[in-house]
C-alpha cells in the first residue's frame, strides 16, 4: 500500500472506486495522487457544447471571439464554433462522469440534456440498448440482432424474484404481469415513438413474454403470437426510416384467468395509412401484403387474379421500389399464410382475402384519360385499357359497364328533383378511383382485424380475471409537411402525454404522502390548452373541420379562416399571416406546421353515392360483407374520421385510466438504419418528444432511491452487525441508528413509514461503503468455498478410487461399466478412470473380435477371407491372444501363400518362364495344393513339359542352322531343305520361349536367303538381307555376312548411289544402313556415302533413345530423344509413338502430382490406372500406392489433414462429415437413440410434471411443440434446467413454437453448448427427439 493509502477497487459490474486505507474515506472519483500526468493536464474545466448532428459534444474553451462566438474543442481534435444566440446552451461538464454507464438515468450524478444524451450513446456502444428511468424504459433500436430475446433470457426475467435484473423489456413485461397477479388489478403497457423505432419489435417481445410466463390450457397463447405475421403482412409496409413499419395503431388486450394464464386476446386498430395504399413516396412500398402476393402465389393463383410483376401495377411501380434488403417477401408469404391456416381462417376466407387485395392493384392500372369527341363535353373522360377495367370488375363480381360509369360519373340528388348524372374529368376519376381503392383495402383490413380476434377469442365460459393492455401507436410526428393524419397523430400524443404526465407526477406525490416524509410539490407541464384547442366544443380545431364539412361552401380556405379567428390570439397557436394554407400548433413537443390542403376531403373518408350502389350490386358476398354500413350509406350523416378517431381515442384513454400503467420510449438513433450509428441531434429530438426530460426532472426533484426498512437493513445492515442484530425484528428503528453509525452526511435520508428515501449522492455513498465490505467478506467466502469443494471433489474420489481399481482387477465388462457410470458426476480424470475406461474398450472389441471369428470359421474360409484377415489384424493390434485367434490367423496365412503361389505361376505360365514355374511348383507342393484339382497349377505343369519340347525342337534347329550354308560364294554347297523342315517343325509348334521364336525367325531368314542365292534371286535377297537388319536385335552372323557380301558385288556403283541419295533424303534407316553397307563393300568415297553414315548414325542414335525411352517409359530418355531427332527433322518410325508417349507421361505425373497434393482418390486412382497401363514407373508412384493402400478411415484422416493444410474450411467440413458417417456406419449401434445409456427412464421423466403423465411418458422421445418438463438425460438440477431452456430454442428454431430471431436462437445454443459441455449430449438427444416423427417438413429441415 503506497504511503498515501489510497487504492483502486471495482464493483461487481466493474465500475472502480476508491478507499483510503488510512483514514477510511471512499469515492468514487480519482484522487489526484493516483491520476497520470496526463489525467493531471486532463483535469481542466470542461464543458458541453452544441452541435449540429450529436446534439452535444464534450470539450474545453480553446478562444472567446469578440463577435461572440465561442470556440470549443473536443477530445479528438474536433473544433466547434458556438454562435453567440447558442452561447447559453455551454453548460459545465463533470468529464470524470462520462465514462460511467447508468442503468438507470436518475442515478446518474448530473442530470441535463447532454449527460442524459451521453449516457444513452455509451450504453448503446455496449449493445446495451435498454435504460430505465425509474420505472420508464427507453428502448433504443440497435439496428442488428443482439441475443437479448432467447428463452433462457425470458427464464432469468420470469423468476428473477426480487433480483434487479438489467433494464429490460422483459422487465417491463414481468412488472406489469407481477402486479396484475399481486395486486388484481388490469395493466396497461404505452409503447411509444417514431417509426424505425422499434415499437413493434418491442411489442411482440411483450406478447412472446407472456406467451412463456402465463402459458395457456388452450394453446390461445400461439395465436397471439400467428397474429404478428398476419397483421404485419397487411398493416406494415417499408418507408424511408424503417422497412417493416407498422402503419396503424393498435391496442392488443391479453385476457387472463383466475389463475393468471392466458384465455385470449383482442385486437384494436387506429388509423390505417390508407393514402400507402396508392401512394408512396420515392424508395419506400406499399404494404407487404401486395408483394408477398405477387412473390408467393403459386401458378394457378397467380392465373385466376391475372398477377403479374409488381413493376406492372401502377400503384406499386410508382415510388421506383419493390424489393427490401433482408426482407424475402415469399418466406413471408408463405409464414403469413401458415399463420392464417392456424388462425382459422377458412380456403375461402384466404380466396376471396386475395382476390380483393388483387382487385386493387388492377384498380389502381385502370387509365382515364380525356374525352376525344369534340361534340362531349370537354371535362369527361374515357377509360383508355378497357381490358384492365374487365379484369378489375371480374375480381370484384360486378359489371364492367357499371364499374365504368361508377368511377367516371357523379351522381347528384337535390330535394325534389331527379338524380343528375355529372361527369368527371379524367383527374376527378383517377381521385374517385383511388378513394374507392383506399376504401375497399381499409374495410378489408377491418375484416382481417377481427377475423384474427376470433381466432384469439376466448372460449366459451372462460373467466375473465384480468388483462394486460399493450399499445403500440405512433410516436409524435414532424415532417416537412404535416397534413390532417399528422394533426391526429399528434393529438394522440398529447393525450398519452397528458396521462404520462399526471401518471408519474401522482405516483410520485402518493408515495411521499403514504410515507409521510417532507417533500416539495413537483410542477410539471400541463398541455390541457392544447387538448381543448384541438377538440373542446365548439370552437376546437376538429369540431370546426367538422362542421364544414356540412355547410355549405366549406373548404379548407374557410376552415382555416374559422381557427385563425378562433384560436388567433392562443398561446398554443400561431396564424401564419405569410400563409393562405398553414397554421401552427404549438405541442408539448414542439411547435408544429400544418397544412390545410385536403382536409376536409381527408375528414370525410366516404365515396360517392355511385360506387356504394356499385358495392350493393356484387355477386361476391365477401366483397359486400366487408362494408356493413353500405345499407345505410345513403341516409343519415356518416361520422367523419376525425370523430371516429376522437371517439376511439376516448375509448382508449378511459381505459388507460382504469389500469396501471407501464411506460416503453423507443428511440430511433439514425436515419440509415445503420447498426452501430448513434446520432445524438435525433436522439435528443425524440427524447423531447417522448416526455423523456420531464419523467427524470420529476423523479430527481424527488427521491429516486426508495427501499422498504427491511430491504434497506438486508442490503446494508451487514455494515453494522452489532446494531443488525440489537434491533432484530424492528427495521425502522435498526435503520435510524445505521444512518446515525455509518459514516458519511446522511442528514437528507428520509424515513417514511415503510421506506427509506433519498437521492443519488446519499445512494453513491452507501454503496461504496457496501462494496468495500462486500470486497472483504467475498475474499472470506471465496477461500472457504474454494477449500470445501477441494474436500469434496476428494472424499469422492477417496470413495471411487477402490471402486475403479477393483473393477479394473476384476476385468469384468459389467463391474467395468458400473463403475464408469459412478464416475459421472466428477467433472476431471484420474489415472484409474483413464484405465478403465481403456480396459472397457478392449474387452468390448475382444468380445466383438470373438464374436465374428467364431462366425467366420465355420464357413467357406476363401469366401470370408478379407473379413477374418481384418479381425486378425485388429487383435494383433491390441495384442489379443486366443486359440482361436490364433487358428484364424493360420488359416489367414496359408490363404495367403496359396494365393501369392497361384498368382506366380500363373505369371510365369504367361511369359514361358521355366525356371520360375519349376520353383514355384516346389512351392505349390510343399503348401500342400493339389496339382490334380488346382487349374492354375495344372496349367504351369502343362507348360513345363511344353517347355521340354520346345527346347528339343530349338537344338534341332540350331544344328540344321550351323550347317548347308554357301561357302566362299559356290553356291552348290548350298543345302536349305533340312534347314526349312527344321524352321517348320518349330513353328508348328508355336514356340513360345523367347530363344525359341527367336531361332525360328533366324532360321526361317536363312532358309530365304539360301533359296536367293541358289537361285541367284539377287533382289528378293536384298529384301531377307533388310529383314535381318531389322530384326531387333538385327540378326547377323557369318552365313549373312557372306550374303550381303556377295549381294553388294552383284549391285552397280550407281544402283548404290541412287538408293544411297533416296534413303538420305526420305530418311530410310534400312534403305541407309544397307546402300551403305554395300558403299562401303564397294569401296565407294563419295560424299554421299560420308553423309549417309552420319545420318544413319543420328538415325540409330535417336530410335535407340527413343525405343529405349517406350521400353522403359522414360521422360528423360524421350524428351532427350525426340529433341536429338529434331536436330535433323527425323520423324519416322518411333518418333509418332515417342511423342504421344512423351505427353502422356507429363500429363500423368501432373495428374498424380494434382491428387497427391489435394489428397483427391480419385484423381489418384485414375492417374496410377492410366500410368500402370503404360507401364510408367516414377517414385511419387510408391507414395501414391501408399496412399491407396491406407484403409477409408486413415484416407480421411489424411485428407483432413491436407485440406487443414491448405486453409479450405468448407472441404474440411465436408471430410470431417464423410468421417462421421463412416464412423457411425461401423459402429451405428453404438449410437442408437433408445438405447443410450444416460436416458431418463420415461416414468421418471413424466414425474416431473404435475398432468399428462402418460401422454409424457409415451412421447418422451418423439416430436412435441411444448416445453419438456425436465432434461431428457440425468444431469445435476442447474443443468437439467438449463436444458429446459434450451429445447425452448429448438422449438423456436424449428418453428414448432412461434419465437422471434429464429436465427439467434439458433446461435445461442450453440454457444451455451460450446460453453457448457454437460448439457452437449442433452441438446444432442434434444434434437434426435425433435426429428422422430416430426410431421412438419420445414421443421425437419431446420433439424
Amino acid at each position: 500500500m503506497a504511503s498515501h493509502g489510497w487504492a483502486e477497487f471495482f464493483t461487481q459490474d466493474g465500475t472502480p472506486y476508491y478507499f483510503n486505507s488510512q483514514t477510511e474515506e471512499t469515492s468514487w472519483d480519482k484522487p489526484d495522487v493516483l491520476k497520470s500526468e496526463d489525467e493531471l493536464q486532463d483535469s481542466g474545466d470542461w464543458v458541453w457544447a452544441p452541435h449540429e448532428s450529436e446534439g452535444y459534444v464534450c470539450g474545453q474553451i480553446t478562444n472567446e471571439y469578440h463577435t461572440g462566438e465561442t470556440e470549443v474543442t473536443t477530445e479528438d481534435g474536433e473544433v466547434v464554433v458556438v454562435g453567440k444566440k447558442e452561447k447559453h446552451r455551454i453548460t459545465k461538464a463533470l468529464k470524470g462522469s462520462l465514462k460511467k454507464n447508468h442503468a438507470d438515468l436518475v442515478q446518474m450524478d448530473e442530470i441535463s440534456e447532454p449527460m442524459i444524451q451521453n449516457n444513452l450513446r455509451l450504453r448503446f456502444n455496449n449493445n446495451q440498448i435498454y435504460t430505465n428511468i425509474g420505472t420508464i424504459l427507453i428502448s433504443v433500436n440497435p439496428f442488428k440482432r443482439l441475443p437479448l430475446y432467447t428463452p433462457s433470457v425470458i427464464d432469468d426475467y420470469i423468476h428473477k424474484g426480487k433480483r434487479d435484473m438489467p433494464p429490460h423489456v422483459f422487465n417491463i413485461a414481468e412488472s406489469a404481469y407481477r402486479h396484475l397477479v399481486d395486486d388484481k388489478q388490469d395493466q396497461s403497457i404505452l409503447i411509444s415513438g417514431e417509426s424505425g423505432a422499434g415499437k413493434t419489435e418491442a411489442t411482440k417481445q411483450c406478447l412472446m413474454f407472456f406467451a412463456e410466463c402465463a402459458g395457456s390450457a388452450t394453446g390461445v397463447e400461439q395465436n397471439i403470437l400467428l397474429s404478428n405475421p398476419i397483421l404485419e403482412a397487411f398493416g406494415n409496409a417499408k418507408t424511408l426510416r424503417n422497412n417493416n413499419s407498422s402503419r396503424f395503431g393498435k391496442l392488443i388486450s391479453i385476457l387472463f384467468d383466475g389463475r393468471a394464464r392466458i384465455t385470449g386476446a383482442t385486437v384494436i386498430n387506429y388509423l390505417l395509412e390508407k393514402s400507402r395504399v396508392v401512394y408512396q413516396l420515392g424508395g419506400e412500398r406499399s404494404f407487404h401484403i401486395f408483394y408477398q402476393l405477387i412473390c408467393g402465389a403459386d401458378a394457378d393463383l397467380k392465373q385466376k387474379f391475372a398477377l403479374w410483376n409488381a413493376e406492372d401495377y401502377y400503384y406499386l411501380s410508382q415510388s421506383g421500389c419493390t424489393t427490401v434488403d433482408n426482407i424475402d417477401d415469399f418466406q413471408e408469404w408463405q409464414e403469413m399464410v401458415e399463420a392464417m391456416k392456424k388462425m382459422g381462417f377458412s380456403e375461402e376466407d384466404k380466396e376471396n382475402v386475395f382476390r380483393l387485395v388483387s382487385a386493387v392493384l388492377h384498380l389502381g392500372n385502370i387509365d382515364f384519360q380525356p374525352g376525344q369527341d369534340s361534340s362531349i363535353r370537354t371535362d369527361t373522360c374515357i377509360v383508355a385499357n378497357q381490358d384492365c377495367l374487365d379484369i378489375c370488375a371480374e375480381l370484384l363480381q360486378v359489371n364492367g359497364q357499371d364499374l365504368k360509369e361508377a368511377c367516371t360519373n357523379r351522381t347528384m340528388v337535390v330535394r325534389g328533383q331527379a338524380p343528375t348524372k355529372i361527369p368527371l374529368d379524367f383527374e376527378k376519376a383517377s381521385d374517385n378511383r383511388n378513394s374507392f381503392a383506399k376504401k375497399i383495402y381499409s374495410h378489408l383490413f377491418d375484416w382481417i382485424v377481427k377475423k384474427v380476434n376470433v381466432g384469439m377469442a376466448a372460449p366459451k365460459g372462460a373467466v375473465r380475471s384480468g388483462s394486460i393492455n399493450a399499445l403500440d401507436i405512433f410516436g409524435f410526428e414532424i415532417f416537412e409537411v404535416n397534413s390532417f393524419e399528422q394533426l391526429c397523430i399528434n393529438f394522440c400524443n398529447e393525450k398519452l402525454q397528458q396521462h404520462f404526465n399526471q401518471h408519474t407526477f401522482k405516483l410520485e406525490e402518493q408515495l411521499y404522502k403514504r410515507e409521510q416524509i417532507k417533500f416539495e410539490h413537483v410542477e410539471f407541464i400541463d398541455n390541457q390548452p392544447v387538448l381543448d384547442m384541438i377538440e373542446k366544443k365548439p370552437k376546437g380545431i376538429l369540431v370546426v373541420l367538422d362542421e364544414e364539412i356540412v355547410v355549405p361552401r366549406g373548404s379548407d380556405t374557410t376552415f382555416l379562416n374559422k381557427i385563425n379567428k378562433h384560436h388567433g390570439a392562443s398561446k398554443t397557436f400561431q396564424e401564419v399571416r405569410t400563409s393562405k394554407s398553414e397554421f401552427v400548433v404549438c405541442h408539448y413537443a414542439g411547435d408544429v406546421l400544418y397544412d390545410v390542403y385536403s382536409f376536409l376531403e381527408k375528414n370525410k373518408d366516404t365515396l360517392t353515392m355511385d360506387l356504394y350502389n356499385l358495392i350493393g350490386t356484387t355477386r361476391l358476398g365477401f366483397f359486400k360483407g366487408i362494408f356493413p354500413d353500405l345499407a345505410n350509406a345513403s341516409t343519415g350523416r356518416k361520422a367523419t374520421l376525425g370523430a371516429q378517431f376522437r371517439k376511439q381515442l376516448d375509448e382508449l384513454m378511459k381505459l388507460l385510466n382504469t389500469t396501471e400503467p407501464h411506460y416503453i420510449r423507443c428511440v430511433k438513433p439514425n436515419d440509415n438504419k445503420a447498426a452501430g450509428e448513434f446520432r445524438g441531434l435525433m436522439c435528443l429530438q425524440q427524447l423531447r418528444y417522448a416526455g423523456v426530460f420531464e419523467a427524470v426532472k420529476i423523479r430527481q426533484q424527488g427521491f429516486p432511491f426508495r427501499y422498504t426498512h427491511e430491504d434497506f437493513v438486508k442490503r446494508y445492515g451487514f455494515l453494522k452487525p452489532d446494531i443488525t442484530a440489537k434491533h432484530a425484528k424492528n427495521f425502522k428503528a435498526c435503520c435510524r441508528e445505521l444512518l446515525g453509525a455509518l459514516k458519511g452526511k446522511f442528514q437528507n435520508v428520509q424515513i417514511g413509514n415503510t421506506r427509506v428515501l433519498y437521492r443519488a449522492y446519499e445512494h453513491r455513498q452507501f454503496e461504496l461503503l457496501r462494496n468495500m465490505a462486500v470486497e472483504k467478506q467475498s475474499i472470506i467466502m471465496q477461500a472457504y468455498m474454494r477449500r470445501w469443494g477441494a474436500q469434496q471433489k476428494a472424499k469422492r474420489l477417496f470413495e471411487l478410487k477402490p471402486i475403479l481399481q477393483q473393477a479394473i482387477s476384476s476385468r469384468d465388462l459389467n463391474t467395468i461399466k458400473s463403475a464408469i457410470d459412478q464416475y459421472k458426476d466428477v467433472d476431471w480424470d484420474i489415472k484409474e478412470i483413464l484405465d478403465a475406461r481403456r480396459l472397457r474398450d478392449v474387452i468390448e472389441l475382444e468380445i466383438d473380435i470373438t464374436n465374428r471369428l467364431n462366425s467366420f470359421v465355420n464357413q467357406n474360409h476363401e469366401q470370408v477371407y478379407d473379413q477374418m484377415k481384418k479381425a486378425t489384424e485388429e487383435a494383433a493390434e491390441i495384442n489379443f491372444t486366443s486359440d482361436l485367434v490364433n487358428k484364424c490367423t493360420e488359416i489367414v496365412y496359408n490363404i495367403t501363400e496359396r494365393r501369392d503361389c497361384r498368382a506366380q505361376l500363373t505369371e510365369a505360365t504367361q511369359n514361358a518362364d521355366r525356371p520360375v514355374l519349376e520353383e514355384q511348383l516346389q512351392r505349390a507342393q510343399s503348401l500342400g495344393m493339389n496339382v490334380q484339382s488346382d487349374p492354375v497349377m495344372k496349367a504351369a505343369q502343362a507348360e513345363v513339359e511344353r517347355i521340354k519340347k520346345e527346347e528339343q525342337l530349338v537344338a534341332k534347329l540350331e544344328a540344321e542352322m550351323a550347317q548347308g550354308m554357301c561357302v566362299e560364294w559356290d553356291h552348290n554347297t548350298i543345302n536349305w531343305q533340312g534347314l526349312e523342315q527344321a524352321v517348320t517343325a518349330a513353328t508348328s509348334f508355336q514356340c513360345r520361349t523367347a530363344n525359341g521364336v527367336r531361332k525360328c525367325t533366324e532360321g526361317n531368314l536363312l532358309v530365304q536367303i539360301r533359296q536367293c542365292l541358289w537361285n541367284e534371286d539377287w533382289p528378293g535377297l536384298g529384301v531377307v538381307l533388310k529383314q535381318c537388319v531389322s530384326e531387333q536385335p538385327p540378326f547377323s552372323n557369318d552365313e549373312v555376312s557372306n550374303a550381303q557380301e556377295e549381294l553388294s558385288h552383284k549391285v552397280a556403283v550407281d544402283d548404290v548411289l541412287a538408293r544411297l541419295q533416296q534413303a538420305i533424303a526420305e530418311h530410310d534407316q534400312d534403305e541407309l544402313a544397307y546402300a551403305l553397307e554395300q558403299g562401303q563393300r564397294l569401296g565407294m568415297e563419295h560424299q554421299e556415302v560420308y553423309d549417309g553414315h552420319t545420318l544413319l548414325n543420328n538415325i540409330i542414335q535417336a530410335r535407340q533413345m527413343l525405343q529405349a525411352g517406350i521400353q522403359n517409359v522414360d521422360q528423360q530418355t524421350l524428351d532427350e530423344g525426340l529433341q536429338f531427332a529434331a536436330t535433323f527433322n527425323y520423324t519416322r518410325e518411333e518418333v509418332p509413338e515417342a511423342t504421344h508417349l512423351l505427353g502422356e507421361i507429363v500429363r500423368l505425373k501432373k495428374e498424380l502430382a494434382t491428387g497427391i497434393h489435394y489428397m483427391e482418390k480419385p484423381i489418384i486412382e485414375k492417374a496410377m490406372e492410366e500410368s500402370e497401363a503404360i507401364r510408367l514407373e516414377w517414385p511419387s508412384m510408391d507414395e501414391a500406392r501408399e496412399i491407396l493402400a491406407l484403409s477409408e478411415e486413415k484416407f480421411l484422416q489424411k485428407q483432413l489433414k491436407t485440406a487443414n493444410t491448405l486453409h479450405d474450411p468448407a472441404r474440411a467440413i465436408r471430410i470431417m462429415i464423410k468421417m462421421k458417417e463412416l464412423f457411425f456406419s461401423s459402429h451405428g449401434k453404438l449410437f442408437v437413440f433408445k438405447t443410450y445409456g444416460n436416458l431418463r427412464p420415461p416414468e421418471q421423466y413424466a414425474k416431473a410434471a404435475l398432468l399428462g403423465r402418460d401422454k409424457l411418458r409415451m412421447n418422451m422421445l418423439l416430436w412435441v411443440k411444448h416445453p419438456i418438463p425436465t432434461s431428457l438425460t440425468f444431469l445435476p438440477p442447474q443443468f437439467s434446467k438449463q436444458s429446459v431452456k434450451l429445447f425452448k430454442n429448438i422449438l423456436g428454431y424449428m418453428g414448432d413454437r412461434s419465437m422471434s430471431y429464429p436465427d439467434q436462437l439458433a446461435q445461442d445454443l450453440l454457444n451455451q453448448g460450446l460453453a457448457t459441455k454437460e448439457v452437449r449430449d442433452e441438446v444432442y438427444c434434444q434434437l434426435i427427439k425433435q426429428l422422430t416423427q416430426n410431421p412438419n417438413p420445414q421443421s425437419q429441415q431446420k433439424g
